[in-house]
């Protein structure tokens, strides 16, 4: 199945140790390096950066503590990706037990050269019309409009990135996804899997 070509089962073993040093160790010590991770929680949504040359996994979490965002374990994770342009790392659970799959830019790359898949590129909007640099200006923490609710993402992002028009409100950061389909027997063409690639503010 070309699926099971373009990812590859990677090992939890260590997860229940500690959540923290996995991630890292997947997102960090590997020749690839994949700096931005996105888990949802129950009680909340955790946005992260892997930062290779201190190997420091920075959350929103530490970046915003005053907006007592969820932290990142894994009793309340529901699942967790960890992606940038070479790659994801899906991390998630079936019936208790933690699983983990790996998708690499270049199996990606191979497959659509031989014809095998092809490539949908999508950047989603993300909610926020306002944001505010953390103190180590490595994330944004935005609200949008006059709502209450927060969230923050792992970038820098200026204020004039938000008054593209000043009679508008401007939702300026996207959220880049793949999406992979192939043809079936009867030429039919199926978005058969997905992933997040990067996180940029938009400011055209």
């Amino acid at each position: 199945m070309i699926s099971q070509d373009l990812c590859q089962e990677i090992s939890t073993q260590g997860i229940e140790d500690s959540l923290e040093e996995w991630l890292k160790q997947q997102a960090i010590t590997k020749d690839y390096h994949l700096p931005y991770l996105l888990a949802h929680a129950l009680n909340g949504v955790i946005w992260g950066l892997f930062e290779a040359d201190s190997c420091i996994l920075s959350t929103s979490t530490q970046a915003f503590p005053e907006c007592d965002f969820a932290s990142l374990n894994l009793s309340s994770l529901q699942q967790c990706r960890v992606f940038g342009s070479a790659g994801e790392i899906l991390l998630w659970n079936v019936d208790g037990e933690w699983r983990a799959r790996l998708i690499l830019e270049t199996n990606v790359s191979k497959l659509v050269t031989d014809k095998e898949i092809g490539v949908i590129q999508e950047k989603q909007i993300i909610w926020g019309t306002q944001g505010r640099l953390s103190e180590c200006g490595k994330f944004t923490l935005l609200a949008d409009g006059s709502q209450g609710l927060k969230h923050a993402v792992p970038i820098a992002v200026s204020k004039t990135a938000f008054k593209k028009d000043a009679n508008k409100l401007y939702r300026p950061i996207r959220l880049e996804l793949h999406h992979y389909y192939s043809y079936d027997k009867d030429g039919v063409a199926r978005i058969f899997l997905s992933r997040l690639v990067n996180i940029d503010s938009n400011n055209k």
